[in-house]
């Protein structure tokens, strides 16, 4: 299936439904960007829900490129799989998004960061093939999580490398 010919046939009104959560994040935009398109970085906070663990993450960071990553839930497998539509460092990403378990076949993520004094603005914004209001709530959740677990991820970067710093010196 050639997920990038479905999106760019349907038109907004049938992705009408969409979910967009935004965080200030102590962070520079480049390091943000990276950070989604960076097999073991997007691991660590992408899809992670609160519990549960990856079992793989592959990434092709190219317009065109694919990625996907399995998670281990509660003894299920989850992968979640997509094709790059727009790569535009470090101020936009776009990508498609399928997931089996959830029924999810065409819907699209658009990443948007801007700095902003000494940090980012990250909005997320998933135009969502599914109409039901609870299931809408539970992706809302899910990025919530893990746009705080990217936060977490930078963070913890950002002071192992400041550490790295004050040792050499």
């Amino acid at each position: 299936m050639n997920l990038s010919t479905i999106e760019r046939a349907l038109s907004p009104t049938l992705r009408a439904a969409s979910v967009r959560v935004s965080r200030q994040v102590s962070a520079a935009p480049e390091r943000l960007f990276d950070a989604w398109l960076n097999a073991e970085e997007a691991r660590t906070f992408l899809f992670a829900g609160r519990s549960g663990h990856a079992i793989s993450s592959e990434i092709d960071a190219r317009v065109g490129g694919r990625f996907r990553i399995v998670r281990r839930w509660d003894g299920e497998t989850v992968e979640y799989s997509g094709e790059y539509l727009e790569i535009d460092r470090p101020h936009r990403l776009v990508f498609s998004l399928f997931v089996e378990k959830y029924a999810q076949r065409d819907d699209r993520v658009i990443v948007e960061l801007a700095p902003v004094a000494q940090q980012s603005l990250l909005v997320l914004t998933h135009e969502l093939s599914l109409p039901d209001p609870a299931e809408r709530s539970r992706i809302q959740r899910e990025w919530t999580i893990a746009l705080d677990g990217l936060g977490t991820l930078c963070a913890r970067s950002a002071v192992s490398r400041a550490a790295t710093f004050t040792a050499r010196h």
